[in-house]
């Protein structure tokens, strides 16, 4: 694990863009993880909080390995594919 990369105990959903959003720290500076929801058919926070939580690890390393590898797109973000 990289001690530089921090995930910070928070999740979002927005319904309209059925986008799932947690957040690491890097080396000090706020990094949003984004995971789009559409396939899993998600319609609320609720569903949406349980499903990252359940998968919540899994995220986190596959985030922690796109951020070492610097794979953000163009607004900053880290995209990582639903898990189902």
């Amino acid at each position: 694990m990289n001690q530089a990369i921090q995930f910070i105990d928070r999740a979002e959903f927005d319904e309209q863009t059925q986008l799932l959003t947690f957040y690491a720290q890097v080396s000090g500076l706020m990094v949003e993880c984004i995971v789009n929801t559409q396939s899993l058919l998600i319609s609320d926070m609720t569903a949406a909080k349980q499903h990252f939580e359940s998968l919540r690890f899994d995220y986190e390393e596959l985030a922690e390995q796109l951020i070492e590898d610097e794979e953000y797109n163009s607004a900053g973000q880290i995209e990582i594919k639903a898990l189902i």
